[in-house]
């Protein structure tokens, strides 16, 4: 959860913004509020997202650090043609 605050502060972003950027990045697709509410939900009360979340904030610190210019967008494809068919659900599951 650490390093999705801290990319989320880097970028002067929310860490909702930061989430659907994630996503974005590794579905390739737009989120669905409900699946983003969700995430968003996860991290605020258990500090538990996906691994793919984790990756792309690194990611972002990581290129930060090097003095690499970030754009939230600059990891993802911006113009996609809309799925056919339904989406991936999220899920989780909490271990302790």
């Amino acid at each position: 959860m650490q390093s999705i605050t801290r990319a989320a502060d880097l970028l002067k972003v929310s860490e909702l913004k930061l989430l659907s950027e994630a996503y974005l990045n590794w579905f390739g697709d737009q989120p669905d509020e409900e699946d983003m509410m969700s995430l968003f939900t996860q991290l605020m009360m258990f500090g538990q997202v996906p691994d793919w979340v984790e990756q792309y904030a690194q990611q972002v610190i990581a290129d930060i650090d090097a003095n690499r210019q970030v754009n939230t967008n600059s990891f993802c494809v911006l113009n996609l043609s809309p799925r056919l068919g339904n989406k991936t659900q999220i899920g989780f599951s909490l271990q302790r």
